[in-house]
């Protein structure tokens, strides 16, 4: 089904707008690189010089029990060939929460976890599209 949802332009500094747009905790932050950002951040290697990630894995086989986290939120690579990947993430983040973001030039679309809400990155001149989506795993009672 194609829809069509309103779409909200983020400030200059995402750390502000993450810290005041994801309200659930704990966030366990996925792909986090050199990001702060998260109670728990994992990636599948260490590129930080001053934010090492707490846990090594990878975006899909996240190493925690189911429903550990309030949420998760995931910076992945923006490559195409990541598109695979970050549904398999989206699908093993609302295993182990009920609500996960993604910040990539794309979208994931499942019934059992509708898009919620969206944000866009606008920046002066023609540049590629950067979406935060917000996704929501629907209760047992809500399930298609």
């Amino acid at each position: 089904m194609t829809r069509y949802i309103k779409v909200f332009s983020w400030p200059s500094n995402i750390e502000v707008m993450l810290r005041t747009v994801v309200k659930e905790r704990p966030i366990l932050t996925v792909c986090c690189g050199d990001s702060p950002f998260g109670d728990v951040r994992l990636d599948k290697e260490n590129v930080s010089c001053f934010f090492p990630p707490d846990v090594m894995g990878d975006m899909s086989e996240l190493p925690f029990d189911d429903d550990a986290f309030g949420c998760v939120f995931c910076d992945p690579p923006w490559d195409a060939s990541y598109k695979k990947k970050c549904a398999d993430y989206c699908k093993e983040a609302l295993r182990v929460a009920p609500v996960c973001y993604l910040m990539a030039p794309w979208v994931w679309g499942s019934s059992a976890a509708p898009l919620t809400d969206c944000w866009v990155r606008q920046q002066p001149g023609i540049n590629n599209v950067v979406v935060i989506s917000r996704y929501e795993r629907l209760r047992d009672k809500e399930a298609p």
